[in-house]
């Protein structure tokens, strides 16, 4: 099995991790919006999902814009057309795992020490920061590790 033909399948597995993460993602947004103009009495309320550091039309504007972004990186590693990039990988990957670790901080203080903080108790809105992460991180992983090669000829 050739290095390509390898990659192209680390692609397809990495694309799996995404699919599931991003579809957590859009599942996060969908729900917020139909709380916010058609409540349900089977999910968590509307400020459940909201922090409130943005207004919440600009959240919505950008987690669309966010799920867009991570279709198309989704569906390049899905159809093994991923490009790998050791440059881009390393960035994804020190600024996912930076991302990862501020809201895994996030997560610890608002289940321990400050549970009433607005931002710091915000669980819900901090576990999906925790899956925008993985999904750097796995997009990253997956750059850096195949790109390495290619940055090497550069």
């Amino acid at each position: 099995m050739n290095e390509q033909h390898f990659s192209e399948n680390a692609s397809k597995k990495h694309g799996y991790w995404l699919t599931l993460l991003l579809f957590l993602f859009s599942f996060r947004v969908g729900a917020q919006l139909l709380q916010s103009f058609y409540p349900v009495s089977f999910l968590p309320a509307f400020e459940d999902w909201h922090s409130g550091a943005l207004p919440y039309w600009i959240l919505v504007v950008s987690q669309i814009a966010i799920i867009a972004i991570c279709l198309r990186i989704t569906y390049q590693f899905i159809t093994g057309t991923a490009r790998p990039n050791f440059k881009i990988g390393k960035l994804c990957l020190v600024f996912g795992f930076i991302y990862f670790s501020i809201m895994l901080f996030r997560m610890i203080a608002g289940l321990t020490f400050a549970p009433d903080h607005a931002w710091l108790g915000a669980r819900l809105p901090t576990f999906f920061h925790l899956v925008l992460a993985s999904f750097l991180i796995i997009v990253g992983h997956y750059y850096y590790k195949f790109g390495r090669g290619v940055h090497k000829l550069l």
